[in-house]
């Protein structure tokens, strides 16, 4: 038989290892993006200073330079948010 104490600390047991999960996948994610940014950034840098790249080849780079920046902050928003409820949870 389980107490409502016992019910909620399961709960909260397995909420912390679900948050882990996710926070992990999350990093994760990041990491990709990350990597993918800098590369991209890497590659817009090296057609915007070739002098015969045209703009519509600049622009496609850094548009997807931006997207992958892009990705990057809407990871960490989802992390942080996370990491917010968790502590919620556990108050």
């Amino acid at each position: 038989m389980h107490t409502a104490l016992g019910r909620i600390s399961i709960k909260q047991e397995v909420l912390a290892v679900d948050t882990e999960d996710r926070l992990k996948r999350l990093q994760s994610l990041f990491t990709y993006a990350l990597s993918g940014a800098v590369a991209a950034k890497s590659r817009y840098l090296a057609i915007a200073g070739e002098a015969g790249s045209t703009p519509a080849a600049i622009a496609r780079a850094r548009l997807a330079w931006q997207q992958l920046e892009a990705r990057k902050t809407a990871i960490i928003a989802r992390m942080v948010e996370l990491e917010e409820l968790e502590e919620e949870a556990t108050a």
